[in-house]
């Protein structure tokens, strides 16, 4: 637990209110240095089954996680578990997948304010013979057992990025994927407490080019954002929201056609936004604007980066982080200049709260807790093995490192 001073002094610059005038301090050209949240992470907690891959929480401190393991007859399992307090968990046998595709989580999962969880995940069937690939997904009502997995796909490129899926704040869900037909990317939606609806086309190798790498970001009011990489290396990003669909996606940077960009979304409820990514001798990263306009491409480092992540809270301060250093973007600014991470941290991923509390997890799993706009990062959480995931809602953030599972709370 963190101290009284400490917990003050996050709670004065984690509300709206500091960040407004910490806007205005930027306008005059003062960038006051701002202090970090003392860690207070929890011990890990082993989780019971091979769930080391995705997680989730919700506000009343609940969580799931899924992964793959390797059945007694050779096939891969998808497994899931979930905890009513991130302590005592159950871990569930969802049947044979989890196989495909070649990236991202296997499964990804999400979970409601009422603890209803989905997972979706790829998977191969008909094989050796005729091997196809499809896109499954399974849910487990609050407090109850999982149903059967249901089909949304049976067209899924297996070597075209991740199958990406996100919830808004009132449990609606969305997932997308790379189809196997014309390298097409397609979403379908689960509104709270119904079915998943069709499958629908999100852009075409007609227009926006292979897409690969799809990177989605939900907002709490149901807004998304998905960025992908598409023909040339560039970078797209369509615009919409979980139930009622998208608009075509905007062309928001050229590529440099060496196929390697991953871009990486995030959105806040206001319609602001953040796009980060790697290319070949770059880093770059574009912002929107409540009123859906992108900015030009900002170059952050003159090197390409093997890891990208971004982050932005309801007040539209955004960070990217890149390699072994990082770049903010406060609201109404622009991308600051780079600077170092911690010692001895790289890579890894970064959320943020609506209030604006940021946590950065790096690949070995040290978390570090701070307010929009520090300049350093105070203690870390101390390593906890090799980072899978992070995740964060208002009241609690919870980190999947080596299969163990550690948890904050956070103001």
């Amino acid at each position: 637990m963190q101290h009284a001073q400490s917990r003050a002094i996050s709670l004065r610059w984690a509300g709206r209110g500091a960040l407004a005038l910490l806007a205005g301090l930027v306008a005059f050209g003062v960038s006051p240095a701002l202090p970090a949240s003392a860690a207070s992470w929890s011990a890990p907690v082993q989780l019971p089954g091979s769930c080391g891959s995705s997680v989730a929480v919700n506000r009343a401190g609940a969580m799931a996680a899924g992964g793959t393991f390797t059945a007694a007859d050779g096939t891969m399992h998808v497994q899931a578990c979930a905890s009513p307090d991130g302590k005592t968990w159950q871990a569930a046998d969802l049947g044979p997948g989890g196989s495909e595709p070649h990236g991202g989580q296997h499964p990804a999962v999400a979970m409601s304010p009422d603890g209803h969880v989905v997972a979706v995940w790829g998977s191969a069937v008909g094989c050796p013979a005729a091997c196809d690939y499809i896109v499954q997904a399974a849910e487990r009502a609050p407090g109850g057992g999982w149903g059967a997995p249901v089909t949304l796909s049976t067209e899924l490129y297996f070597g075209g990025g991740g199958i990406v899926l996100g919830m808004d704040g009132s449990g609606n869900a969305i997932a997308a994927w790379v189809g196997s037909y014309a390298d097409a990317s397609h979403y379908a939606a689960l509104p709270a407490g119904g079915h998943w609806g069709p499958a629908q086309t999100l852009s075409t190798s007609s227009v926006e080019g292979a897409a690969r790498n799809l990177s989605l970001a939900v907002s709490p009011d149901g807004s998304a954002v998905v960025a992908f990489a598409g023909g040339g290396d560039g970078i797209w990003a369509a615009s919409g929201t979980v139930l009622g669909g998208f608009s075509a996606p905007d062309h928001v940077a050229a590529g440099d056609y060496s196929k390697d960009s991953a871009p990486k979304a995030a959105l806040d409820d206001a319609g602001q936004a953040s796009v980060v990514w790697s290319r070949t001798g770059a880093t770059e990263a574009v912002t929107r604007s409540p009123a859906g306009t992108w900015s030009t491409a900002a170059v952050l480092a003159t090197q390409s980066s093997s890891s990208v992540a971004t982050a932005i809270d309801g007040a539209g301060n955004a960070i990217a982080m890149f390699g072994s250093s990082y770049s903010w973007h406060l609201a109404g600014g622009s991308w600051r200049a780079a600077a170092s991470l911690p010692a001895g941290s790289s890579g890894g991923l970064v959320v943020a709260d609506p209030a604006g509390t940021f946590v950065y997890a790096d690949s070995g799993g040290n978390a570090f807790t701070f307010a929009a706009g520090a300049t350093s990062f105070g203690t870390g959480s101390g390593s906890r093995g090799s980072l899978a995931d992070l995740k964060i809602v208002p009241g609690h953030a919870v980190m999947l490192a080596a299969d163990a599972v550690s948890a904050e709370t956070v103001n």
